[in-house]
């Protein structure tokens, strides 16, 4: 055995930068294992990587435990992916530090090397990087080292959460995976004694317009139970200004626990934390209620297939598409305490068995409060098994495609929105601008809810906030009406919405980007809508749009501004088939209706070209729809080619109104 002198330097401030260092791959032998808990938490697995827990330093599920305290000799052996020559090794010590007796390590022959031995007594020393310095890098690879400890050192639990190698003369330091360029110093803004008591508001929820902010107050002496109790409360925004919180009252509230954790983008369907039953008691899973004209009812289960969870908290929230949810929750597939899973919708309204979201996103820690961005792929959440600033800090990541476990590293928020306390609940509208959170810092009392603008580093992707009414052409006033709105690219499944104008508008969130079908849809009339193209929007914007409805009524003509065709041919694009389709069920539940449907074009290009061209797509749409069951005679076609235009032909916006389709009732 060949013995190497050495010296130990021990982590007086934590500086981060970056540095070469490789973290050990993989375990090849241990002396123990803590046996408790779950089964991802404390093992030797868990100190594989770079450390999870540091520079903060406390005890972390994400680390390796001996089985017991106290008990004597340890040792863990390692290896590293790629062998390699070594100027210092470091041990991060996160709990029990001072109890490393030696290292050894192998070469690619296997040929044994002391690097280290400490005196027979404890070092006193906090958690931190224990830091092994050779005097010069070593002529060989090292491919494994094995670490022994004494834990009868210091009392208690002793945790490791990485051990590396590094040729760098740089100290390998712990490294708190930051966001980048986000200013450390950012204003917090209390939302005032309108929305702020001297009792606690938590949990918030922004609608996504951000003029409403939903949250839990506790102990608060308008609740249902006066002491000691929690209620749903919300308030307002009227011209930047909050305006005073109401308690949302029975049937959300009772005389148990009530909390809010999601609000739709249209403020009429609401998530509520736990299951309600009728003799107003509560249990574990999470309740829907929806607003209608009499208000909000009461809560029903929302089903979730194969629901478990074996903690004590739980989160869910669903994306802007009404499709998927992401929650917190521990079952036998989560890797520590509570996880992040995923779940979505079926065609029976139910929801599939929550699929864990993967190591990109878990750790052997808890996991909580997961908030899904308007984008559908932006995550916000809380974590206490990565290193960070204080007992929970706030993450972010980024959804890497559509199989929902592959995320981007998870980035700490930095210390304007991280303290060394426990944070959590952060929310955003879909404008990105503020993020919402509570607080005790400087509140009124207990916690309070507070805001911060949110720099653009951590906003999601841009989403457009579309508003809107359906009318009736004749009366001009609005009706109720299904409101459908489709990607044109066919990419995500069609939206609907059931609008009462006495409810209020409708919302959705949409992508920038993209191009969107909207439309809608009542018995005894015709489907009206367009297109919304949102091709160049690159930043948060709101939209507001009218949806015109005619009544079936004869020589009542229609433009079917979502029918559209491929340049210069009369190919029809897969886009034109929902709405042909809603034509066709129309006709079918009108047996005896026949239509005229007429054809255009703009002026670009030869006369008769366009003349033909609009007549062979006006036959191809009536092709299309005698596909669907309809018969041919009940269907005349006319092509106008450039002859009548409904804009001047100046501009490529005027022209595409010339492009067009016309639907015209010649019998009922």
């Amino acid at each position: 055995m060949r013995f190497f002198s050495f010296f130990v330097l021990f982590l007086a401030s934590y500086v981060l930068h970056s540095q070469e260092v490789q973290w050990a791959s993989k375990v090849i032998g241990v002396s123990s294992e803590y046996a408790q808990g779950n089964g991802a938490q404390y093992r030797p697995s868990q100190l594989l990587g770079k450390p999870n827990k540091l520079p903060q330093g406390e005890s972390g599920a994400s680390a390796w435990r001996p089985a017991q305290p106290d008990a004597g000799e340890e040792w863990i052996k390692v290896g590293f992916e790629t062998p390699a020559q070594i100027r210092q090794i470091v041990i991060a010590e996160n709990y029990g530090a001072g109890c490393v007796t030696s290292v050894v390590g192998y070469d690619t022959d296997n040929k044994e090397y002391t690097f280290y031995k400490a005196k027979p007594e404890a070092s006193k020393r906090g958690a931190g990087m224990h830091r092994i310095w050779l005097p010069q890098l070593t002529a060989f690879k090292v491919t494994s080292l094995k670490v022994t400890l004494n834990t009868q050192l210091v009392e208690g639990w002793n945790e490791i959460d990485a051990i590396g190698i590094s040729a760098s003369e740089k100290p390998v330091e712990a490294m708190i995976n930051l966001a980048k360029n986000v200013p450390k110093e950012l204003k917090k803004e209390n939302l005032g004694p309108n929305v702020n008591s001297k009792a606690n508001e938590v949990a918030p929820v922004i609608s996504p317009d951000g003029r409403t902010i939903y949250f839990t107050r506790y102990d608060h002496p308008e609740n249902i139970r006066t002491s000691e109790d929690y209620d749903v409360w919300y308030a307002e925004e009227k011209n930047g200004v909050w305006q005073k919180a109401q308690n949302m009252g029975k049937p959300i509230n009772n005389a148990q626990e009530n909390s809010i954790c999601y609000i739709s983008p249209d403020d009429r369907t609401a998530l509520l934390m736990n299951i309600y039953h009728p003799d107003g008691s509560l249990s574990k899973g999470v309740s829907v209620s929806r607003k209608n004209r009499t208000g909000w009812t009461a809560p029903q289960e929302l089903r979730l297939q194969s629901y478990v969870n074996e903690h004590s908290f739980s989160g869910f929230y669903i994306g802007p598409n009404g499709k998927v949810m992401v929650l917190s929750l521990q079952d036998g597939n989560t890797k520590g305490g509570a996880d992040l899973y995923v779940s979505f919708q079926q065609a029976d309204g139910t929801w599939s068995p929550a699929k864990n979201m993967g190591a990109d996103l878990n750790t052997a820690d808890d996991e909580f409060t997961p908030f899904l961005a308007t984008d559908n792929q932006t995550i916000y959440f809380t974590s206490s098994g990565r290193s960070g600033y204080g007992e929970m800090d706030i993450y972010v990541s980024r959804r890497l495609d559509e199989t929902w476990t592959r995320w981007s590293e998870p980035e700490n928020l930095g210390p304007a929105f991280n303290t060394s306390d426990f944070e959590a609940h952060f929310t955003i509208p879909a404008s990105g601008a503020y993020a919402y959170f509570c607080s005790s810092e400087n509140s009124l009392g207990e916690f309070d809810i507070f805001r911060m603008k949110l720099p653009e580093q951590i906003r999601p992707v841009p989403t457009v906030m579309l508003k809107g009414v359906v009318l009736d052409q004749t009366t001009k006033q609005p009706v109720a009406a299904e409101v459908i709105v489709e990607d044109l690219d066919q990419k995500q499944t069609p939206q609907r919405i059931d609008y009462d104008p006495a409810v209020g508008d409708f919302k959705v969130v949409l992508d920038t980007q993209k191009q969107y079908g909207l439309t809608a849809q009542r018995k005894g009339y015709q489907s009206g809508g367009m297109v919304i193209d949102l091709t160049k929007e690159t930043q948060y914007r709101e939209l507001r749009r009218e949806i015109v409805l005619s009544p079936i009524e004869i020589g009542q003509k229609v433009t079917l501004n979502t029918i559209g065709f491929a340049q210069s041919k009369f190919d029809l694009l897969p886009a034109s088939l929902p709405e042909l389709d809603r034509i066709a069920q129309m006709m079918t539940e009108n047996g005896t209706m026949e239509v005229l449907i007429e054809g255009h074009t703009d002026n670009v290009g030869d006369f008769d070209a366009n003349l033909q061209l609009s007549k062979d797509r006006v036959e191809e749409v009536k092709r299309y729809l005698g596909t669907k069951g309809v018969a041919g005679d009940r269907i005349q076609t006319k092509g106008y080619g450039p002859t009548r235009p409904v804009s001047p032909n100046t501009t490529e916006e005027n022209r595409k109104k010339n492009r067009r389709v016309e639907f015209t009732i010649l019998k009922k």
